[in-house]
């Protein structure tokens, strides 16, 4: 079985590594042996060991999780829904037609900081759109509007642009966007511009970066770089330091009072201003991959093909009690029961719940989504609930417009031992026979 396991976890994530069990005193380089009754269920701990490109310094490990990734919480008994979700279906139906609320974070520092630089690595990694208030002045500006002339006055001068033109050019984006993540850099530039966002948009930030950088690494930068910009002249540079100093830093004290202040040092090389930059972004990914996995099993719930392939890759491999034991490679396997539960529909549909979910990120392309799902249905009249263990694991990858999507490679799914009540009357909820 281990050695089944790894040859389908090298074909999925499509790189290679050993499954290693991991003893109390030493790491012995051997297979882990697999319980065939629980279709591989293992509740002691496992490796992946993927090796390097340089040292073995660099080896990403999943521990306790390990690839079936059932922590204590996932055992038989526990039926704890605590985290499930308990959406009344009024809510369900006010998201399925209003948009979700935008959320933002400002991104703020002196010019020259790397705001633009790290959004787009927070983009690249993390799914955000990035709004860029002074892109957006620009870009009005090329156009020859009467604000884009009013704008390049006022920046020629340099002074800020009035808050009503900058908060209705990012409303206008973020209108236009189908994405509800936005990194908003360069503004507010003052408390003038902070109201009047909240007040117009009704939002207020996450949170708020702020690059820290001395002001003698931020002239230098500025005059090395050359962009072709009307105001990167060094009497313009010297007014924008000023300007910032007055009318920005009080932005982010009082950001600092509501605690929503990031600082971040922007002094340092672009990679190790990310390494600081990440933690602050996985909620937001593990959020994404608790969806993406609520998602597909809503679509499995409803018979939903075509949902299920979107989400998954094409050469999804899986472990499951409907296999018999054996490993499925594909999507010929799963389509015929989602295509048979549209044929001969059940009296009721199921309806699953997510519950104790856990989220392990190996690398930043792949990550193990492990959970209790309750499936509640009736049978033969009478509610029934059955619980699942279950694995999936996801990886990240660029689609064919080259946007970064993720996509299920494998799962694994136990079923829990039944937990019967002793005392049971017709008509009362009770565990479903396998």
């Amino acid at each position: 079985m281990g050695s089944l396991i790894t040859r389908t976890l090298q074909k999925s994530l499509k790189r290679p590594f050993r499954f290693l069990y991991w003893s109390a005193n030493s790491f012995n380089h051997k297979m882990c042996a697999m319980d065939s009754e629980s279709l591989g269920f293992y509740t002691g701990r496992c490796i992946l060991d993927f090796p390097p490109k340089s040292s073995r310094s660099s080896t990403w490990y999943v521990a306790a999780a390990g690839f079936c990734a059932f922590s204590s919480s996932l055992l038989a008994g526990s039926y704890s829904t605590s985290q499930s979700e308990e959406d009344s279906e009024e809510n369900a139906h006010d998201q399925q037609n209003v948009k979700r609320k935008a959320r933002v974070v400002f991104v703020l520092g002196g010019p020259g900081s790397g705001k633009g630089t790290q959004c787009e690595k927070i983009v690249e990694n993390f799914g955000f759109t990035h709004l860029s208030a002074g892109d957006l002045l620009r870009a009005e500006i090329n156009s020859g509007s009467q604000y884009g002339v009013m704008i390049q006055n006022t920046i020629k001068e340099g002074k800020i642009v009035p808050s009503e033109v900058t908060v209705h050019l990012l409303q206008k984006a973020m209108n236009g966007s189908d994405n509800d993540k936005f990194l908003i850099d360069g503004f507010p530039r003052n408390e003038e511009n902070r109201a009047a966002f909240e007040a117009v948009t009704g939002i207020e930030p996450e949170f708020v970066i702020f690059f820290d950088c001395p002001q003698e690494e931020l002239e230098k930068r500025l005059i090395n770089r050359n962009q072709g910009r009307v105001d990167d002249n060094i009497d313009t540079i010297r007014k924008r330091f000023k300007v910032f100093e007055e009318s920005t830093l009080p932005v982010v004290q009082y950001y600092e009072r509501k605690q929503k202040l990031q600082k971040i040092n922007g002094a340092r090389e672009k990679e190790e201003v990310f390494k600081s930059l990440k933690p602050l972004f996985l909620p937001f990914l593990e959020e994404e991959l608790l969806q993406l996995t609520k998602e597909l099993l809503n679509g499995i719930d409803e018979g939903d093909y075509a949902l299920y392939k979107r989400l998954c890759d094409p050469s999804l491999t899986a472990f499951e009690p409907d296999a018999q034991g054996h490993l499925v490679e594909g999507l010929p396997f799963h389509k015929f029961y989602l295509d048979m539960s549209k044929r001969f529909p059940s009296p009721s549909k199921p309806h699953s719940q997510v519950s104790s979910p856990k989220i392990t990120f190996i690398g930043d392309e792949v990550a193990l989504v492990t959970y209790t799902r309750l499936v509640q249905s009736t049978k033969d009249g009478v509610p029934c609930v059955e619980a699942f263990n279950e694995t999936r694991i996801w990886q990240r990858g660029l689609d064919d417009s080259g946007i970064a999507v993720w996509k299920l490679i494998h799962f694994h799914k136990s079923k829990c031992p039944l937990h019967r009540a002793h005392h049971k009357s017709k008509g009362s909820p009770h565990s479903c026979k396998e």
